[in-house]
């Protein structure tokens, strides 16, 4: 009887055991988790590595300081004589993937006007041009980032994407990959919506925290400021009440704006087209990150290119009347090459070249005026003269690029 309580005993115990042992390698290999006090990895920590320290910056392209149609007073009434380049071809996906996330003004602002006016109204844009090149990496980014915007506008929020792209880096060419469709997702995005334009992405670092157990590597992906202390605002803002007072600033001048149009989308395109010219001064001097976006525009009245194609977007977008940012290399009429930006309009199923840029250029010397054919010379214009001084350049990364919509032939 002694003999069987003892072998009892012994054969609990050594179930207990059993079961102990199993219980903890588990909770080792994050299979299951057992509470902290009886957890092993209390006393046994995992190798943690984060990296992206200021090494995975986002790159968005820089618009060179030159980017304007500089004109002399000598030849500000020539015609511009550039050698021709070939035209890109492009395909446009009308799809609507993005949709449950674009909130336009004209949405619940149809019948604002504060006057007698009256415009034909347009469909509204969906701002997903460049979303729908994207790969399935780059849309969650993009959509991510876009749902946390209000979030973002602090300047220090810190999107996490828990281990979304873990199984993609457990590739060998998963790095490569995510940080390719990250730079593509950052940039699309801007390009959607220039309504964005209080992030300076430059500061914006993507992060991965590498955690090493006895299963593997679990890969963890966020998106913030470089840290603690640092900021991603543009230069000019400090916190998000600054960006929402911009924001009102903005939509006022665009419903200023909106009050005033009459007639069909030409007119319309035309109104916004020669508010821009007649309001917005390039800025040759300071071209600081605000003059790159629809702030220093609209508000301070300075923009680079990269400024006018924005503004000119950010309205239409508001008009519903599609249109799409488009970067490129520009031959001015001076022979210099540049970085370069500007507008494709659609009208009727036809794009059209817009370049506000160029059609509010500077004139040295300060006497020349700047006559009807200076000031529509790149005004809904056709492959077959527009594309003689501009080249489209789609690429942001070595392994991705953006195509863009097939101008039509002839001009408007």
């Amino acid at each position: 009887m002694k003999d069987n309580i003892i072998s009892f005993i012994l054969t609990l115990l050594i179930l207990v055991v059993i079961i102990c042992t199993i219980c903890l390698s588990l909770d080792l290999c994050h299979i299951i988790e057992l509470p902290e006090k009886f957890s092993l990895r209390t006393y046994l920590s995992d190798s943690v590595a984060v990296s992206g320290d200021g090494e995975d910056v986002i790159y968005y392209p820089d618009y060179d300081a030159t980017g304007y149609q500089n004109l002399t007073d000598e030849n500000v009434n020539n015609e511009v004589d550039n050698s021709i380049y070939e035209t890109n071809t492009s395909i446009q996906d009308n799809s609507n993937e993005l949709s449950k996330f674009i909130h336009l003004d004209t949405e619940n602002n149809v019948n604002e006007n504060n006057n007698n006016n009256t415009y034909q109204y347009n469909n509204i844009t969906d701002n997903s041009y460049y979303y729908n090149q994207l790969n399935d990496y780059g849309k969650t980014i993009y959509s991510t980032l876009y749902s946390n915007l209000d979030n973002l506008k602090s300047g220090s929020y810190t999107v996490d994407f828990g281990k979304t792209f873990n199984e993609l880096l457990q590739n060998s060419d998963g790095e490569r990959i995510l940080g390719d469709s990250f730079q593509l997702s950052i940039n699309a995005m801007l390009l959607d919506h220039p309504e964005i334009f209080y992030l300076d992405v430059t500061k914006m670092y993507m992060f991965t925290e590498a955690t090493t157990t006895l299963r593997g590597t679990t890969y963890k992906i966020s998106i913030g400021p470089e840290n603690e202390n640092a900021n991603y605002l543009s230069y000019g803002f400090n916190s998000k009440s600054d960006v929402i007072s911009a924001e009102k600033e903005i939509k006022s001048i665009l419903y200023g704006i909106k009050s005033e149009l009459t007639g069909d989308i030409y007119d319309q395109i035309k109104y916004v087209h020669d508010y821009l010219v007649d309001n917005v001064t390039y800025d040759s001097l300071t071209e600081t990150d605000i003059a790159h976006g629809i702030y220093g525009a609209l508000i301070n009245r300075f923009a680079v290119c990269d400024g006018y194609s924005k503004a000119f977007k950010y309205i239409l977008d508001n008009i519903g009347i599609s249109c799409v940012e488009v970067c490129g290399i520009g031959e001015n009429s001076s022979g210099n090459v540049e970085s370069h930006a500007w507008n494709y309009v659609l009208i009727d199923g036809n794009w059209y070249a817009m370049d506000v840029t160029w059609d509010d250029p500077i004139i040295n010397g300060g006497t020349g005026i700047l006559t009807d054919s200076l000031k529509y010379n790149y005004f809904l214009k056709g492959a077959d003269t527009f594309f003689n001084s501009h080249t489209e350049d789609g690429f942001i990364v070595e392994n991705g690029e953006f195509s863009y919509p097939e101008l039509n032939q002839t001009a408007y």
